[in-house]
């Protein structure tokens, strides 16, 4: 026990000194970007409107394949639906459902014509980005609303 001290006190100072002279050499390695941008758009030429959240489901369409269904929501109401094909690329509005959400009045404005071009479709780190623009006829009447200049970022993505 006589020569445990000394032995500790060596170990300790030959450990500072090892640990001391070692040089730390750092490399930075950049992270993999994040989804840049947020979901926004306009309407009929407004100011530009900022969705508050938004997320999407993917699931199997028996017989059909494959579909995303996109949520956008502001102020607690859900101003934005999309329903596409899980694939990037330009998708013509008139084929594929875009829709603008009113809640006072209560409507749906629903695409006639326009494109979401989907850059990024990414189901396994759950990241969708996309441009879009479209003229949407209301379900109710034959008003016409014009959403321009959108960018979708999603990083939400329900599996079913």
């Amino acid at each position: 026990m006589k020569h445990a001290k000394p032995l500790f006190t060596v170990l300790a100072i030959v450990s500072i000194v090892i640990f001391s002279s070692c040089k730390k050499t750092s490399t930075t390695v950049d992270p993999v970007p994040a989804a840049s941008g947020a979901f926004t758009f306009k309407v009929d030429g407004g100011a530009t409107i900022t969705v508050d959240s938004a997320n999407a489901a993917i699931y199997n369409r028996i017989g059909f394949g494959r579909f995303i269904d996109v949520y956008a929501f502001k102020g607690g109401a859900q101003i934005l639906e999309f329903h596409f094909a899980p694939t990037t690329g330009v998708k013509d509005a008139a084929t594929t459902l875009l829709s603008y959400l009113t809640k006072t009045p209560l409507n749906s404005y629903d695409s006639q014509s326009g494109s979401l071009n989907l850059i990024t479709c990414d189901t396994v780190t759950n990241k969708l980005i996309g441009d879009f623009n479209f003229v949407g006829k209301s379900f109710n009447s034959n008003e016409i609303k014009t959403i321009t200049e959108g960018h979708m970022v999603v990083t939400k993505i329900i599996k079913y």
